[in-house]
């Protein structure tokens, strides 16, 4: 993760706890669930993911919005959703039955921000007293059909995390009175006025804040390959006999686009894509006028370049940058 230290020591506290709690788990005294709070784009999704793989936990990321749409084909129940989690744990290496691992796992909320109510008679309103019945509850009946084994799943081990943009969520913070170091810090109270009821707010009492990615964050997952959509594009370029050799002046370039879109990493790829679609129209041909050439073939990459795709004006045939090389 890229930029997001002080919320990924704040997580992985939080899931190291929740470990702790199912080791010995103390009924009276459960692990709390957590909200994070960041703009899109900030990797709020994927350090979840990233988390559950490295410590082998089940894990499901459910669209929040999918909770409220009842009646269509893509509403999920509750009931849904657990069933989601015991087939992820069925599909991993384990003790246990699936239900006891799926019993220790994480369900994340994600795009929560979608379920706040404006009023309260409305379908979010109600969305939102279901979750804090399923948050707070000790099982939920699994059981398909009535001709089935009754089977209950134990919910009081599983950590619930929900996410979203919360946009212009601070207006909130900034009206109340700032004051015992608390002014900079989003409270369940400023979530309650931002749009959802007080009951819910209390069960997700740790609030984690992901902060906007700025250029020099975005430069450094370019630079990560196990992040970088650069591989990507890269591999694209070099399965049709290209080697693609992007300057460092390119990457900072790109960068600084892409944080002006405020969506965080995604701006890579809406930044990268018009640019390297562009030049793959000039290097890479099916009609036989510019067969590719005998082995790989390094093109630089450069800030004229770069620019000058980006605002449509390069010519291959005139450009003195490109020399095919098998180097």
């Amino acid at each position: 993760m890229v930029g997001q230290n002080r919320a990924i020591r704040a997580l992985s506290r939080l899931i190291d706890m929740h470990f702790a709690w199912n080791d010995i788990p103390d009924p009276r005294h459960r692990p709390p669930n957590a909200l994070i709070i960041g703009p899109t784009g900030t990797g709020k999704t994927h350090a979840i993911r990233v988390a559950a793989d490295a410590l082998d936990i089940p894990c499901v990321v459910v669209d929040s919005t999918r909770l409220v749409s009842t009646g269509s084909r893509a509403s999920l129940s509750l009931e849904e959703v657990l069933a989601l989690l015991v087939k992820r744990a069925r599909s991993m290496e384990g003790t246990g039955t699936p239900e006891d691992r799926a019993a220790r796992g994480i369900i994340f909320l994600d795009e929560f921000d979608k379920l706040r109510y404006g009023k309260a008679t409305e379908d979010t309103a109600a969305v939102q007293r279901r979750l804090l019945q399923f948050i707070e509850s000790d099982g939920l009946d699994l059981t398909p059909s009535e001709f089935e084994q009754p089977r209950v799943l134990d919910t009081r081990g599983i950590l619930f995390i929900a996410a979203g943009a919360f946009t212009n969520i601070d207006r909130f913070r900034d009206m109340r009175e700032v004051g015992h170091g608390w002014g900079d810090v989003i409270r369940p109270e400023d979530v309650h006025r931002y749009g959802f009821i007080e009951e819910l707010t209390a069960r997700l009492p740790v609030i984690i804040r992901f902060d906007a990615l700025d250029a020099g964050a975005l430069r450094q997952i370019l630079e990560q390959d196990d992040i970088s959509p650069l591989v990507f594009y890269r591999e694209y370029f070099s399965h049709h006999g290209y080697l693609l050799d992007i300057e460092p002046e390119v990457l900072s370039a790109i960068a600084t686009a892409a944080s002006q879109s405020k969506v965080g990493a995604r701006g890579l790829h809406q930044e990268l894509f018009p640019v390297l679609h562009d030049l793959a129209n000039h290097l890479i041909h099916t009609d036989g006028r510019h067969p590719r050439p005998n082995g790989p073939s390094r093109f630089p990459l450069s800030l004229a370049v770069y620019r000058q795709l980006k605002n449509g004006t390069y010519d291959i045939a005139r450009s003195n940058r490109y020399r095919p090389s098998t180097d």
